[in-house]
């Protein structure tokens, strides 16, 4: 056995000295000594794969997981080898067998959820990257792949927690920024601000850490440190995009709508923004030219399509004809709203046209700025025939009629920051006086099975069938309560009184600091005075909303 250790020990000297030849030839002399002795069969393993035969290889490691079973190194190479053969599932199934046996290592058990991952079974992988932290607490790659794949399954909470923690263990510029980044991602600005700050003080010179600082600050209305950011980013990166676009944001929410909207034509670039549709006819340029067609295309939030259409009458009024290509469910109240010459769902082809542009860009085509805002209203109304049935259903209805709304779309992330829940306005339907008309429909509506409403409602959430519904409904009651949702658009568009309960980090559309909106004059902006607090901005439009009772009463 001496003589087979020398050998052994001559051919992995050899290997170091990058004489594979002769490595091979000492460690064959060893396993002619001792034909079971496994790190000899596996440096002939690590010779095949650097020689550029894993099928070679792969066998050699076979025999020498054979002779140690319960070394996991034997069987890691082994699989490695079988994924380079492009039999991920056999190399999965190896790896399983090993852990069934006993033979764990961290490094084995992350291998293993890098092949889960790899099959889309996310749970599985989720699963194995914590047995491997189970076994070593500050196994790096098993928590950044962790922290991956819980930010693939969107839990962003969770991600957010993992990549904290790999920042801690690392402590490098960027363990610090892929925190912050994902803290972002959960819409955890205050934790992303500190740890993209340690990022930049560690790498100054990283555009991308700079950036999302500035929409971490962006998210708490932080303008300057926000504004500050978003320069800097652009300073080292001229062409970094989100960047122009966060500044645009940022300019808009502070009311700088001409240069703000200008900087956030760049979204365009950016996959979230990105149309899933293209359009061959040229971008529309902002030159009013009569008699051409101007195709207006949305396909992003309800809200953005009722916001902006506004435009539309104002171009026609111009002598240019106007068509519309969007969601379904917006076609019947535009329709009835005689806004535009043709429109389309997105689920055929648009209307014929000269010129498109995205609806988000009219503000910047159309040059609008502070004081030049188009907000003339109503512009929609609801269907002459849903108006009517609406009208009568809701005519007998006690006190003052109002709808009201606690959850938006979870299609942006950012829903859980601006939506209160059922639970934090219930205290808005137990006004003395008020009818609570609840308009609430898809993601929220789960609330009302545990919280029953404290005074009298009607619930017309699952009656609501498209916004043409949801106008003629709203043109029947007194006010609208909404957060930041397509509703308060709805409500404000058809000039009805209206109060948008807001996050402390509310979209640009609602300004900073105001109490009015330039872009709805029937609005009233309720705010949250600390982050994620509902408690006071609510408790002000109870006040607000049993004052109003007396004023409906003496109309009456």
């Amino acid at each position: 056995m001496t003589d087979a250790m020398d050998f052994l020990r001559a051919g992995a000297a050899a290997l170091q000295r990058g004489d594979r030849a002769g490595a091979e030839r000492r460690v064959v002399r060893a396993l002619a000594l001792a034909p079971g002795h496994g790190e000899a069969w596996n440096i002939l393993g690590v010779l095949a794969v650097s020689a550029g035969d894993p099928a070679r290889g792969e066998a050699r490691f076979r025999r020498a997981s054979a002779c140690a079973p319960e070394n996991p190194a034997y069987a890691r190479s082994q699989a490695e080898c079988l994924k380079r053969q492009g039999r991920p599932d056999r190399a999965a199934a190896l790896l399983a067998g090993a852990v069934r046996r006993g033979v764990w290592s961290p490094d084995l058990a992350c291998d293993l959820g890098d092949l889960r991952l790899g099959a889309r079974d996310g749970a599985a992988a989720v699963a194995l990257y914590r047995l491997a932290l189970a076994l070593a607490p500050g196994h790096a790659r098993s928590l950044n792949n962790l922290a991956e794949a819980l930010g693939t399954a969107e839990r962003p909470d969770a991600a957010a927690d993992a990549f904290a923690r790999l920042a801690l263990l690392r402590g490098t510029a960027a363990a610090w920024g892929a925190a912050g980044a994902a803290a972002l991602a959960a819409w955890r600005q205050d934790e992303a601000r500190t740890a993209l700050r340690r990022a930049a003080a560690l790498d100054p010179a990283v555009a991308e850490h700079w950036a999302n600082l500035g929409f971490a600050g962006l998210g708490r209305h932080a303008v300057i440190p926000a504004e500050t950011a978003f320069d800097r980013a652009l300073r080292l990166s001229p062409g970094m995009d989100a960047a122009r676009a966060g500044r645009g944001t940022l300019r808009m929410l502070t009311g700088r709508l001409r240069e703000g909207a200008a900087d956030y034509e760049a979204r365009l670039s950016l996959p979230t923004f990105r149309p899933p549709r293209s359009y061959s006819r040229p971008v529309w340029d902002g030159r009013v030219r009569p008699g051409k067609t101007l195709l207006i295309h949305a396909d992003r939030g309800h809200g953005d399509a009722i916001q902006f259409i506004r435009y539309a009458p104002l171009l026609r009024a111009q002598g240019m004809r106007v068509v519309f290509h969007g969601p379904e469910g917006l076609l019947a109240l535009f329709r009835a709203s005689e806004l535009l010459d043709d429109l389309s769902g997105l689920d055929g082809p648009p209307p014929a046209h000269d010129v498109q542009i995205p609806i988000m860009s009219l503000i910047h085509r159309m040059g609008t700025d502070l004081d030049s805002v188009p907000a003339a209203v109503p512009y929609l109304r609801a269907p002459d025939a849903a108006a009517r049935r609406w009208a009568d259903r809701l005519a007998g209805l006690p006190g003052v009629k109002a709808g009201l709304v606690w959850h938006g779309s979870v299609a942006f992330p950012y829903h859980r920051q601006r939506s209160p829940g059922f639970e934090a306005v219930l205290p808005l339907t137990g006004v003395p006086g008020v009818t609570a008309v609840l308009l609430q429909v898809a993601h929220g509506r789960s609330d009302l099975d545990r919280l029953a409403p404290l005074g009298p409602v009607l619930d017309l959430g699952a009656e609501l069938r498209d916004f043409a519904d949801s106008a003629a409904a709203i043109q029947a009651l007194d006010i609208v309560i909404s957060p930041c949702t397509a509703v308060a658009h709805l409500a404000g568009a058809l000039g009805k009184p209206v109060a948008v309960l807001l996050d402390q980090g509310a979209e640009w559309r609602w300004m900073c600091g105001r109490t009015d909106s330039p872009w709805y004059p029937t609005a009233r902006l309720y705010r949250q005075s600390v982050f994620g607090d509902w408690t006071e901005p609510v408790e002000r439009l109870r006040r607000d909303l049993a004052a109003l009772n007396g004023p409906l009463q003496d109309r009456s």
